[in-house]
């Protein structure tokens, strides 16, 4: 499987590549809205590439560039008209940023330090650095709440239908694994 484009956050004079596409949380509520599917880059399926910035504590879009000229305007006349200041309120949860993720967030270093921004509505809430003690025991302690959600029980069904002979532990360690990118709220 070719690897995505990533996305871009800028942070404290940093740029950071995103694992997680967090603007497809604003697709999947509206649609509509999301680039047509052109076909022309397997490394960019979604069609675009989108640049935030967190600034005064407030997570930013600044630009989306689509793969064809002709939706770029099409972005930038969304960016006007559903985000005027920019401002990304559509996304909740929790962005990995430290050195040590690899290309899919790797979590199983355990000299590294795991630096994860806290976003909340789009408003800036925290910088956690945990080393990887610290960083597991967040992990359970956010998995402990995430199994009472809704949303936990959509994805584990969904594994459970899609993988006949799956067991109830295998589904929930595929679930701790990439928990980080399923968190909305902490």
């Amino acid at each position: 499987m070719t690897q995505q484009i990533r996305d871009s956050l800028l942070y404290e004079g940093k740029e950071y590549h995103l694992n997680n596409e967090i603007l497809e949380y604003y697709f999947k509520e509206f649609p509509e809205h999301k680039p047509k599917d052109i076909g022309a880059l397997s490394a960019c399926w979604r069609g675009y590439v989108a640049l935030f910035e967190i600034k005064n504590k407030e997570l930013l879009i600044k630009n989306i560039n689509c793969l064809s000229s002709a939706e770029n305007e099409k972005y930038h006349d969304i960016l006007t008209h559903f985000f005027p200041h920019k401002k990304y309120a559509w996304f909740s949860g929790l962005i990995r940023i430290d050195d040590f993720r690899g290309e899919y967030d790797d979590e199983n270093n355990e000299h590294a330090i795991y630096e994860l921004l806290e976003i909340r509505e789009g408003n800036f809430i925290n910088h956690w650095k945990l080393n990887f003690e610290e960083f597991n025991e967040f992990k359970k302690m956010l998995f402990i709440d995430f199994k009472t959600t809704t949303e936990y029980e959509k994805l584990f069904l969904t594994w459970k239908n899609n993988n006949p002979g799956i067991t109830e532990i295998e589904i929930n360690e595929y679930i701790f694994q990439y928990l980080i990118n399923k968190v909305r709220t902490i």
